[in-house]
């Protein structure tokens, strides 16, 4: 049975409160919209991650909880605030993921860049597909063949590359 890994950065930072610390800098109104249509694309094509970690800066917390706000099917309690993946680089998105992918079937990051662009062109040259930028609200859906998997060592398919400027 296939297993599916869900990446996302999260959605367009409000810059305009110089007083705010990068921790506490909320989604602007564009990264709201831009949030809720993702979550309106995963609700309608059923792609309804089992579990959700998340960075729990605020940005990243806003624009998940839009997403799942869209999304009636989702669990609220498999939402997760993980303080690493506040700026996690590469090789601790890898160990998040690893922690958490034998518990669901489906599992979705929500962080931010540079990690998360990072992970994303790995696991993109590992399923043939060409480097991409990873810009604010993007979600990309891997496909493993099996539950048990290691995003490090095992190849994915990339099933979705959802730009919230491209949904209709």
């Amino acid at each position: 049975m296939s297993s599916y890994l869900y990446i996302m950065r999260h959605a367009k930072s409000d810059w305009s409160g110089t007083q705010t610390s990068d921790f506490e800098r909320p989604i602007n109104g564009r990264g709201r919209k831009n949030a809720m249509r993702v979550g309106e694309w995963m609700s309608d094509n059923n792609y309804i991650p089992q579990r959700i970690i998340s960075s729990p800066a605020t940005r990243a917390k806003e624009t998940i909880e839009l997403v799942v706000a869209q999304i009636t099917k989702f669990n609220h309690e498999d939402l997760i605030f993980q303080d690493d993946l506040y700026l996690a680089e590469f090789t601790q998105l890898i160990e998040i993921i690893n922690t958490y992918q034998n518990d669901a079937q489906s599992l979705m990051l929500v962080g931010h860049n540079p990690g998360i662009e990072n992970l994303v062109n790995y696991l993109c040259s590992q399923s043939g597909n060409l480097d991409t930028a990873v810009t604010t609200a993007n979600l990309f859906i891997f496909e493993y063949a099996d539950n048990s998997f290691n995003p490090a060592t095992d190849s994915c398919a990339l099933i979705e590359a959802i730009k919230p400027r491209e949904l209709s």
